[in-house]
């Protein structure tokens, strides 16, 4: 097993410092490490973005860690390091499944929030993507995000729609969420219900609600680690991780995400189902047992 980490930009070949915890944990545990130039892959030069990954003498598991990819990033990723005899533990289809939200709503069904979803290829217009929110989910409040990410941390300016048949707020809301984007924008929007979660803390400068949530990484149909989302976040109460069982052999991926959120009724609702490899440890997290974890299930 590699496990790749992306360098800090243009300072090679340190790792980037988000990850360097990670980095140091795969020190410690004696795993093989390398660091990959995400300029330079952006930039469509793979042979440069890998050049201080080695050639492997033998079929080789590399597992990623760093920032999410484009689907183009991601499969120029996986044939630079085919060449060198890797193969990443998701392939492209893989991570496209998981990566991109509407792929996995399906199969997560009324586990998670009801959804619509507004391809970006069809044209995003805020007060049409409003007034249909506003006749399919009436006065529900939602939050906004495109395939990949939210912008939670501008709860009430790009997040959060308190009641949907107020089109006026949802399309001013939904407008600063595009806006915000930009080209950053993934995919095209979604809009989700919101659920009464179950809250321990306001964060005070976002003013984003805090609800217990947990992230759990998942590898070959089974749990291998989870931990509460939020820093100071209460041990209690968990999740029953044994529901997720029959989900878990239906994804179609070796290495995912799934994060939990408790209700005001005491049911954990599913808020995302990502790729393992781009999903980060929170702040508070064991980079050290999460990497043994994986460790010990890929390499034994």
């Amino acid at each position: 097993m590699l496990i790749l980490f992306p360098a800090e930009p243009f300072n090679m070949p340190h790792v980037e410092p988000v990850y360097a915890a990670e980095a140091a944990a795969a020190e410690q545990l004696g795993l093989a490490w390398a660091v990959i130039d995400l300029e330079a892959l952006f930039d469509g030069t793979i042979k440069q973005a890998l050049r201080r990954v080695p050639v492997a003498a033998s079929p080789t598991v590399a597992v990623y860690r760093g920032w999410m990819l484009s689907l183009e990033q991601y499969q120029n990723l996986s044939n630079g390091l085919a060449a060198r005899n890797y193969q990443l533990i998701n392939d492209p289809a893989s991570y496209a499944y998981c990566h991109h939200l509407p792929n996995v709503l399906p199969l997560l069904g009324s586990q998670t929030p009801a959804s619509l979803v507004f391809p970006q290829a069809q044209g995003l217009d805020s007060a049409s993507i409003a007034q249909q929110a506003a006749r399919s989910f009436g006065q529900q409040a939602l939050i906004i995000k495109d395939y990949v990410k939210s912008r939670k941390h501008e709860w009430h300016e790009a997040c959060f729609i308190p009641n949907a048949s107020d089109q006026a707020q949802s399309a001013t809301v939904i407008q600063t969420f595009l806006e915000r984007q930009g080209a950053d924008l993934v995919g095209g929007v979604v809009l989700r219900a919101w659920h009464a979660l179950e809250i321990w803390q306001t964060h005070q400068q976002s003013g984003l609600a805090l609800a217990y949530e947990y992230r759990s990484f998942w590898l070959d149909g089974r749990l291998l680690w989870a931990t509460p989302y939020w820093d100071h976040q209460p041990s209690q109460p968990t999740p029953d991780w044994a529901r997720y069982a029959e989900l878990a052999q239906q994804v179609q991926s070796r290495f995912w995400t799934l994060d939990l959120a408790l209700t005001k009724t005491g049911a954990w609702l599913i808020i995302e189902l990502g790729d393992g490899q781009v999903s980060g440890l929170p702040d508070h997290a064991s980079a050290h047992e999460f990497l043994q974890a994986l460790a010990q299930h890929l390499v034994g």
